[in-house]
């Protein structure tokens, strides 16, 4: 946030007559995108919550799938959890990043929540729609991390079963904290640590490949 500026939330009218249009058009499909959708609504003059504006979209006649990027876990609400099994056009499927299995890192990255409580919401998310598909954000190499560290975040992959993974190296960003930190992780201990996990979202993946052999779906 020191870096992108301020979130700002958008006219949940705006956003209605744009969908709207696009429906009418001939559109079937819709992504909302932002930052954090679920701190959306923040400073409108009609206080609209996401899960409202997500219900709204819903009612428009047309639509087919609803989708969104990105959630935050911190902000992941009951409500917006409950939608997965309530709205029929939103797709059954959730980018939620975590970054990190470690909760000595996740403190360091300022992320608000704890591994725990990371699978919590992923068990919430579970019970209300089962054939839910997770994919995440990994990061390796945050500064500091240790091998227990990241021993952690594989455990935590695979708690959460995730069907896909966007997973990087950590690299410096100017302007942010933890570029100044002095305990850098060498590059070739961050490879080594990408491919290792890189290796077990394969198996990860080939898993919920292999549960949909002999279904059919849309």
């Amino acid at each position: 946030p020191y870096v992108r500026g301020r979130e700002a939330s958008r006219e949940p009218g705006a956003i209605s007559a744009e969908v709207a249009d696009f429906l009418a058009a001939g559109g079937r499909e819709v992504t909302l995108l932002g930052q954090n959708v679920n701190s959306y609504g923040r400073g409108l003059a009609e206080p609209v919550t996401f899960t409202e504006l997500l219900r709204r979209l819903n009612a428009l006649p047309g639509l087919s799938r609803l989708r969104f990027a990105t959630s935050h876990p911190r902000d992941l609400s009951p409500e917006l959890i409950q939608a997965f099994g309530e709205l029929d056009a939103l797709c059954e499927h959730l980018h939620l990043p975590v970054q990190s299995g470690a909760d000595r890192i996740l403190k360091r990255m300022n992320r608000g929540y704890t591994g725990e409580h990371y699978l919590e919401k992923v068990a919430a998310l579970r019970r209300a729609c089962p054939g839910l598909a997770l994919s995440t954000d990994l990061i390796v190499g945050f500064p500091g991390e240790t091998e227990a560290d990241f021993a952690q975040t594989l455990d935590l992959m695979r708690a959460a079963g995730f069907d896909q993974s966007f997973s990087f190296k950590y690299s410096p960003r100017p302007q942010t904290r933890a570029a100044a930190y002095a305990d850098q992780v060498a590059e070739d201990v961050k490879a080594e640590r990408l491919a290792r996990l890189q290796a077990l979202q394969d198996e990860l993946t080939l898993k919920s490949h292999a549960r949909l052999v002999g279904q059919e779906h849309e």
